[in-house]
């Protein structure tokens, strides 16, 4: 199976730093890595932190052209809603892309779009969710994480996993020591699974609760998947 992971985050202008970017990035590339993410290989999964709109849509490009069979896809960083577009706005510096540019790279894929979702006449701003000091790799070597992995994949049909850290109108929270919010607390979900394999609604549904509580609901996440209960894997249990 080809796969590819592609994690972006972008802090923003100096006036409007997240401080929590880079913990997201560095979070999630330990998560795939480790086996309750699917033991991905270190050549898979392409960082992308604090680029220009330029360089990103030059991976984006060039992932396409992979045909992989699984994306995984993390943005992190400022964000708002498009009334005129009806579509997430997520901000590279002074640019921007859409939400629509992120998508489709391949049949099977999962999107987390850590952002803030201000509702905008025009054009947009801000960030989301908490990430974690230690993921702790966990050593089970009679197991083939990497292969289970797979295998819970293939037997997915094909099927676009969105994941959104709020709902429209909404800003999410970012914390400078943990990343954002939603972010965090999906691999805090991940990482305390009991099931052999979690699925992306399960794992939102449970993280959705944690943010809705910690933020009194004023933070909403939201899913957009399949009608199926063949949902693409998030994590795998020891």
């Amino acid at each position: 199976m080809k796969r590819r992971a592609l994690i972006i985050g972008n802090s923003g202008e100096p006036e409007e730093y997240l401080e929590g970017v880079k913990k997201d990035v560095q979070n999630y590339n330990k998560f795939l890595k480790s086996n309750m993410g699917g033991k991905w290989y270190e050549n898979e999964i392409i960082l992308s932190l604090d680029e220009t709109k330029e360089q990103v849509l030059k991976k984006l490009e060039d992932i396409k052209k992979e045909n992989n069979d699984f994306v995984f896809l993390l943005f992190s960083g400022h964000g708002s809603y498009s009334s005129w577009k009806e579509c997430r706005k997520l901000y590279l510096y002074n640019d921007f892309i859409y939400e629509n540019e992120l998508i489709n790279i391949a049949n099977k894929q999962i999107t987390i779009l850590d952002t803030c979702a201000g509702v905008e006449n025009d054009i947009p701003f801000e960030k989301t969710v908490i990430a974690m000091e230690s993921l702790g790799e966990r050593y089970k070597f009679h197991k083939d994480y990497r292969a289970m992995y797979q295998e819970a994949i293939i037997k997915c049909p094909n099927q676009q996993v969105i994941l959104y850290s709020s709902s429209i109108d909404e800003s999410s929270q970012d914390d400078s020591e943990l990343g954002g919010y939603f972010a965090y607390n999906l691999l805090k979900v991940a990482l305390n699974n009991n099931e052999e394999i979690l699925n992306s609604r399960v794992a939102y549904l449970q993280a959705k609760k944690i943010v809705q509580e910690k933020t009194s609901n004023k933070q909403n996440p939201q899913c957009s998947c399949i009608k199926s209960k063949k949902i693409l894997p998030f994590s795998l249990g020891e």
